[in-house]
């Protein structure tokens, strides 16, 4: 009897030894495990640090000065080149803008006002010297700057990194391919300038199924004067992107895209339809003889718009959209009825 108690009383510690040794291998188990998966933790520390500082902060891009340093990724750019409307269509919100109306420099023209998000700041028109204490007060990280504020270059760079734009009002596509080259946006440019050209060309043969060979011109009555277009805003639209056939006798242009003329200048240019630009009725064409006399005019063949549209809107890429879309509606509304 006391043999089997004894039995028993060794199987007893046996069993609880076995149980004792397993609890403790499982305890020993999760320590490894937490262990382990603290020095993963660790490591992918290490390895997203690493990453972060191998990540450049910085670009170096070529300009009109030569080279600058600008932030990889900016969030507060200040645009007083004119590049606004490209800068939209290249993904950024700008902090600051001198698009603005050519007439109200503190006013921005209503494509921006549709399409900017947030409390914009204005800096003036960017083809005049922009305020630099409104351009300081936005605190950007980035400034475009075109041809007209270059006298303004070196106290720009004092505010933020300054990318000096050396395309300016008359050079629309030359400047979206520099803005897009800035910001490593090149495919971005070329699908909208495709989608654009693309409906240009449309347009064009809707045009001219209509109209054939007959020729177009684009003029600008002021109070004083007569500027004849051949290139630049509505003309460069009319001639070289949705390619209407130019009126002979249409003047080569000086480097602001026309030529400025008399009435009588006029004699020796006679087109099939007129753009005609003007802010007011009150210009040197009204009770014209010689105005009267044109075929454009006698035909009903002339499609007015107003010179503060022009320069709003046909220089800049959402406006371009518009204006396209205008002119054509107006050629072929009247040449259809």
């Amino acid at each position: 009897m006391f043999q089997i108690k004894k039995e028993v009383v060794f199987l007893t510690l046996v069993l609880l030894s076995i149980a004792l040794f397993g609890c403790g291998g499982s305890v020993n188990q999760n320590e490894a495990k937490e262990a382990a998966s603290s020095d993963a933790a660790d490591q992918n520390t290490k390895q997203a640090a690493a990453g972060a500082e191998q990540t450049p902060q910085t670009r170096i891009v070529k300009d009109a000065k030569g080279e600058v340093e600008i932030p990889a990724h900016p969030l507060r750019i200040a645009d007083i080149s004119g590049s606004t409307e490209e800068l939209l269509i290249l993904g950024y919100q700008p902090i600051l803008t001198g698009n603005t109306d050519m007439a109200n420099p503190l006013e921005m023209t209503p494509n921006l006002k549709e399409k900017l998000k947030g409390d914009l700041k204005i800096a003036g028109w960017f083809q005049t010297p922009v305020n630099i204490e409104a351009v300081a007060a936005a605190e950007p990280d980035l400034i475009l700057a075109g041809p007209t504020q270059d006298k303004l270059y070196e106290e720009l760079q004092k505010i933020a990194p300054t990318v000096a734009v050396p395309y300016g009002f008359n050079a629309f596509r030359e400047r979206f391919a520099f803005v897009a080259e800035v910001f490593d946006k090149k495919q971005d440019m070329e699908a909208w300038m495709k989608e654009y050209d693309d409906r240009a060309q449309q347009l064009h043969d809707q045009i001219t199924a209509v109209t054939k060979d007959e020729t177009f011109a684009v003029i600008e009555a002021t109070p004083k004067e007569i500027r004849i277009y051949s290139s630049t805003g509505v003309a460069d639209m009319i001639f070289n992107d949705i390619k209407l056939p130019k009126a002979p006798g249409t003047p080569d242009p000086d480097g602001w895209g026309g030529k400025v003329t008399s009435l009588e200048g006029l004699s020796s240019l006679n087109p099939d339809h007129l753009i005609l630009l003007f802010e007011s009725e009150s210009n040197v064409l009204e009770d014209s003889k010689l105005w009267a006399g044109l075929t454009a005019v006698q035909s009903g063949n002339v499609y007015r718009m107003t010179s503060r549209q022009n320069y709003n809107e046909a220089f800049t890429a959402l406006g371009k959209k518009v204006v396209l879309e205008q002119i054509a509606s107006d050629i072929l509304q009247k040449t259809k009825s």
